[in-house]
C-alpha cells in the first residue's frame, strides 16, 4: 500500500481546516488583500501537489499499472427492457447484417415464444454444471494461423472495448512470416471468371451432397420433396433477376431499411446500407444449390457477386463494405462465409487471399477474455453474432486453413456462459438474460459445428424447446426458422421428421407465386424482415429448404446415401 497519496490527503485536510479556522478569527480583519492572495497561493500549491502525487503523469493508467497503448470505450445509450435489465436502445436484429438498431435483444424475446412453464429453471443462469468447453471444441492440435498482438497479460479485460484499428494495426508482423503457409498475400486474386476450368479435387465431404446427381438423391432421403426443390429453384431465379449491375445485392432498394417500432425500439431505418451483408446471404443460397462461379445454371450470377465482395474488402480484411458500425461485423460474417465455402466447393486459389484475410479479421475481433464476438474488438460478445463467425471458422477449415482451434476453444467457453437448463441445452442472447428460442436455436448449431456429438444431453434438451415452438404461418420469423431447421436437421432423430412436416406446412405457401416481378420470394416477415427486405427473407427462406443437402447431417456422417459412392470430383 503506497503511503505518500494518504500523507498528501492529510496534508490537504490540514489545509482546510486552517483556512477554516483563519476564516473564524480576526486574522483576516487586518491586510485583507494580501493574507487571501497568501493564502490562495498556498491552497493551489497544496492541491497541485496532491493531484500530481495521486494522478501521476499518466492518469490514464491510474491505479492499473499497464503499459502500452491506451483502450477506447464505446458507449451507447440505454434504456430499460420490460424485466427491468438494461438493454442497448439500437440493437441489431440477429440474421440481418444491420445495425445495432436492426439486431434484436433475443435474451428479451416476447413471452408468447419461451414462457416459464415451457422452459423449467429459466431463472438460474446455469441450473446444473454443463460440458466443458474442452467436451465441445476440438483438440489444438494445428499451427496456429495467426498470433494476436499482446502476450496473455496485455491483453485487454472484458470490461474494456478495443478499437478495430487498434487491433489491426499491432498485429505482429514476426508471427504473420512464421505463419506464411497460411497467411493471406498482399497480390491481389485473379479475376474471377465465371465457367472457368476447375482444378481436378474432391469436393469436402460436409458440401458434396450439394453437386447435381447428388441432390435430388439427398433431399428425398432427408425429407426434402420435390415441392421443396420447385421452391429453391424459383427463390435462385427470382434472386438471380434481383442482382444489380455490379454485382451486389441493394438491401434498400429491395426493402431493406423499413422502419418498424419492435418491442417498443425505433430502429431509425437500420439495414439499408447491408449490400455485403445481403449479397453474402445471396450467395450463400447460389451455393447451398450447387452453383459456383465455376458451374451450374448461375455460375456468372455467383461470379459477378464474389468480384463485388473481394474487389471492396478493406485493407483489414473486413468485408462489411458500407454498413454503420453496429451492422459491420454481421455483414462482414455472412460475406466471409460465402466466400470461404466457394473457395471449400472449387479449391481457386485466387479466393484463398481474400478469405485468409476475412478470417484473420474476425480472429481480431473475437474477444480475447470471454470468446464472443459482438461490434467492436474486445467487446464481451452476444449470441447472435457468435453463431455467423462460427460458421466461418467451420467452412474456413473446410477451405484448408488450420490454426482455429483456439478460437473455436474460446468459441465454446462463450457458450457456457450463456447456457442454462437441467444440461446446459438452453441459452441465452447474453450472459444473465433469459433463454429463448432463436438463441437455443443458434447455440445448438453452433456448438454441433464445434464439434459437440448430437448424443450429448444438452442436445436433447434444446430439441425438446424448439419441438415445443414448431412453425406456425401465424408468427413468421425467418432468423429463428433458419436456426432452427439448421440445428434440428443436425441433431437428427425423430423431432426433425416433425420439425420438418411443420417447416413445410408454414414456409412453402408463404412463398409468393405470381406475375407481378415478386414471383419466387418471400415478404419480409414482422419480426426483423423489414430490415432486411426481400432479399435477406428469400435467402434465409431458400437456405432453411436447402437444408436437406446444404451440408451432410453431423448425425451419421458416415452414413452413405443410397445410389451414390464417394465424394465427387472437380
Amino acid at each position: 500500500m503506497q503511503t505518500t497519496p494518504i500523507i498528501w490527503a492529510m496534508l490537504a485536510a490540514g489545509a482546510v481546516v486552517s483556512l477554516a479556522v483563519i476564516v473564524r478569527t480576526k486574522w483576516l480583519q487586518t491586510h485583507t488583500l494580501p493574507k487571501c492572495v497568501l493564502l490562495s497561493v498556498v491552497l493551489h500549491a497544496v492541491v497541485a501537489a496532491v493531484c500530481s502525487c495521486l494522478g501521476g503523469s499518466s492518469p490514464a493508467s491510474w491505479g492499473q499499472h499497464e503499459s502500452g497503448r491506451m483502450t477506447m470505450l464505446v458507449v451507447t445509450a440505454e434504456e430499460q427492457t420490460d424485466d427491468g435489465t438494461l438493454a442497448d436502445t439500437a440493437e441489431p436484429p440477429p440474421g440481418l447484417p444491420a445495425d445495432e438498431q436492426a439486431i434484436p435483444d433475443e435474451g428479451a424475446e416476447p413471452p408468447q415464444i419461451v414462457t416459464d412453464a415451457d422452459v423449467p429453471a429459466v431463472e438460474a443462469v446455469v441450473s446444473e454444471p454443463v460440458a466443458s468447453p474442452d467436451a465441445i471444441a476440438p483438440p489444438l492440435d494445428h499451427v496456429p494461423l495467426l498470433e494476436l498482438a499482446g502476450t496473455e497479460d496485455e491483453q485487454e479485460s472484458p470490461e474494456s472495448v478495443e478499437s478495430e484499428q487498434s487491433v489491426v494495426a499491432n498485429v505482429d508482423a514476426d508471427s504473420d512470416a512464421a505463419a506464411s503457409d497460411t497467411l493471406m498475400t498482399d497480390a491481389p486474386p485473379a479475376p474471377l471468371v465465371a465457367g472457368a476450368a476447375a482444378a481436378s479435387r474432391a469436393v469436402p465431404a460436409v458440401y458434396a451432397d450439394r453437386v447435381a446427381g447428388r441432390r435430388a438423391a439427398a433431399a428425398a432421403a432427408r425429407g426434402g420433396s420435390q415441392e421443396t426443390e420447385r421452391a429453391v429453384q424459383a427463390a435462385l431465379s427470382w434472386l438471380a433477376a434481383a442482382q444489380s449491375s455490379d454485382g451486389r445485392w441493394n438491401a434498400a432498394r429491395h426493402g431493406g431499411g423499413v422502419e418498424r417500432s419492435l418491442q417498443g425500439h425505433h430502429r431509425q431505418g437500420a439495414g439499408a446500407k447491408s449490400d455485403h451483408g445481403v449479397t453474402g446471404l445471396a450467395l450463400l443460397a447460389f451455393l447451398g444449390a450447387g452453383n459456383t462461379h465455376q458451374e451450374g445454371a448461375h455460375s456468372e450470377t455467383v461470379a459477378r457477386g464474389l468480384r463485388f465482395l473481394t474487389e471492396r474488402q478493406r485493407a483489414d480484411g473486413s468485408l462489411a463494405g458500407d454498413a454503420e458500425f453496429f451492422a459491420a461485423l454481421y455483414c462482414h460474417g455472412m460475406a466471409a462465409i460465402a466466400i470461404a465455402e466457394c473457395c471449400a466447393m472449387t479449391g481457386d486459389e485466387s479466393l484463398r487471399p481474400p478469405l485468409e484475410k476475412a478470417v484473420r479479421y474476425s480472429l481480431s475481433m473475437q474477444s480475447p477474455a470471454t470468446g464472443g464476438w459482438r461490434y467492436a474488438a474486445g467487446d464481451k460478445g452476444d449470441t447472435s453474432q457468435l453463431g455467423w463467425q462460427v460458421m466461418l471458422l467451420a467452412s474456413a477449415r473446410q477451405a484448408g486453413l488450420t490454426g482455429l482451434e483456439p478460437a473455436e476453444s474460446r468459441a465454446a467457453a462463450f457458450l457456457q456462459s450463456v447456457s442454462s437448463g437441467r444440461a446446459g441445452g438452453l441459452a441465452a442472447y447474453r450472459p444473465g438474460e433469459r433463454p429463448s428460442v432463436a438463441m437455443t436455436a443458434e447455440a445448438l448449431a453452433s456448438r454441433l459445428f464445434l464439434g459437440m456429438s448430437p448424443d450429448h444431453p444438452s442436445v436433447a434438451e434444446a430439441v425438446d424447446l424448439l419441438a415445443r415452438n414448431h412453425p406456425t404461418s401465424r408468427s413468421p420469423n425467418a432468423y429463428a426458422w433458419y436456426y432452427s431447421t439448421l440445428a434440428s436437421f443436425h441433431a437428427g432423430g425423430p423431432q426433425w421428421e416433425a420439425w420438418n412436416r411443420q417447416l413445410q406446412a408454414a414456409l412453402l405457401p408463404m412463398q409468393r407465386r405470381e406475375s407481378s416481378g415478386f414471383d419466387g420470394s418471400w415478404d419480409p416477415d414482422p419480426v426483423w424482415g423489414g430490415h432486411g427486405g426481400r432479399v435477406y427473407a428469400t435467402a434465409m427462406a431458400a437456405m432453411t429448404l436447402e437444408v436437406y443437402y446444404r451440408h451432410l447431417p453431423m448425425h451419421r456422417q458416415a452414413t452413405p446415401i443410397a445410389g451414390v459412392n464417394g465424394p465427387p470430383q472437380r
